[in-house]
């Protein structure tokens, strides 16, 4: 009898997880997987921004997947997914040159997200996004380029356009991202460019909302903001970008914010491949699933994180129509091992276990030595939560190599300046 077949595509938190929920019964030969995905590694996304501002190197937060399922039987194979043949249990793969079609008995399709830039003129083409290892290197080279060419110009408007700075969307991200390129540019300023000076730097977070991070407690939300205004960050709060220029943003209420720098965080959307027989049903823009996670219409295909739309009826969203699980790393996590214990069952047609989403609760990083945090309804701010936000995602990575190399690099960070190396 034939092994049966578990092609995951793609290998964020989602399908690299549920893979290794798998590995024990391909190591016994029970099953056997293949992981496909447009680049060799595991990408730990929470952790780009750091890369964007000299804080980590792109190779700490970036794990090869061979190396990940190393000696354990699991295949992978870097290519693009061109589509998927629903009717033939077939993926059709793109690997350099080469077309070839992947046959499956079960599929897990774990794609991910991409930016949305909500077709808003200009965005896509003059903002720059923080969603993979390239984009966070362009935001390094762009900040550091900035400055090279501020130094050397006479003209004082074009100074004042070059340090400017501006991060769009006011959600952990976006929070994140601006805490840590303000004090980015402060220690670029003390060590490397003391003919530039603060004054003459302008950062700025601009968020459609009343207030940062609006699923946070009302006292968490008052602390980010101080935070950020004690770092010298403008908060443009109820304002909505409604073009991009090469000059800066135009924003709701016809004003516009000088910006030669902008970083685009205000959300995502759903990677969804193309299917041959047509689309499957959607929800709130993403692949529709039932409790199980599978497709809706097929009992051989599952889906997880950022691309399945699954709407949790034991859970209370406040929505109305009530809005599917959030695209958390720790939503795919958990989605991971029901997944991977459905598709065992399904092969031994025995009970299917359906999902709930607990939330672990939630920290962010507001710079060196500070991070705000809400675990199990406690409100935790502070030096602690900074330790024990950095603590969580250490253990998040899947090796201890990993995780060493991390520690590492954040210890001698306390000691050292940020990394000032233009990688393009």
């Amino acid at each position: 009898m034939l092994k049966p077949h578990i092609v995951i595509l793609g290998s964020g938190f989602g399908g690299t997880y549920v893979a290794k929920k798998l590995k024990a019964l391909v190591k016994k030969g029970e099953i056997d997987v293949t992981l496909v995905n447009k680049t060799n590694y595991f990408l730990f996304t929470p952790l780009l921004h750091e890369v964007a501002t000299g804080s980590l190197t792109p190779s700490s937060v970036a794990e090869p997947i061979r190396e990940i399922f190393e000696s354990t039987g699991i295949n992978f194979c870097q290519g693009t997914i061109q589509s998927v043949d629903l009717n033939n249990r077939h993926v059709h793969i793109k690997a350099n040159d080469l077309h070839f079609t992947l046959p499956y008995d079960y599929l897990v399709i774990a794609t991910g997200a991409a930016t949305n830039y909500y077709n808003i003129p200009g965005a896509e083409q003059f903002a720059l996004p923080l969603k993979d290892l390239t984009d966070a290197v362009r935001i390094r080279t762009k900040i550091i380029d900035s400055f090279e060419r501020a130094i050397l110009t006479e003209d004082t408007e074009e100074r004042k356009h070059l340090l400017s700075f501006a991060v769009v969307g006011g959600g952990p991200t976006g929070v994140e991202t601006v805490t840590e390129l303000a004090e980015f540019i402060r220690g670029m300023i003390k060590r490397y460019y003391n003919t530039c000076n603060l004054a003459e730097v302008h950062i700025s977070l601009v968020h459609g909302g009343k207030e940062l991070l609006q699923q946070f407690p009302a006292e968490l939300r008052k602390i980010t903001s101080e935070r950020l205004q004690d770092l010298g960050v403008e908060l443009l709060l109820e304002k909505t970008v409604t073009a991009v220029n090469p000059k800066g943003l135009a924003l709701s209420g016809e004003s516009h914010l000088t910006a030669a720098t902008i970083i685009w965080t205000a959300g995502v959307k759903a990677i969804i491949p193309e299917f041959e027989s047509g689309m499957p049903p959607l929800v709130a823009g993403r692949l529709e699933v039932d409790e199980f996670f599978r497709l809706k219409g097929s009992d051989r295909v599952f889906a997880l994180g950022d691309v399945a739309g699954y709407i949790d009826s034991h859970t209370e969203t406040g929505t109305k129509p009530p809005m599917p699980v959030a695209m958390l790393a720790q939503a795919a996590v958990s989605q991971a091992s029901v997944i991977a214990k459905n598709i065992l069952a399904s092969i031994g047609n025995k009970k299917l276990e359906d999902f709930h989403f607990h939330s672990q609760g939630s920290m962010v990083s507001l710079g060196q030595w500070f991070a705000v945090g809400n675990i199990f309804s406690l409100k935790i701010s502070g030096r602690f939560t900074w330790w024990l936000w950095r603590t969580v995602y250490l253990f998040k990575f899947a090796s201890w190599r990993k995780r060493i190399r991390i520690g590492f690099e954040w210890a001698i960070g306390m000691l050292y300046a940020r990394d000032v190396t233009k990688l393009t």
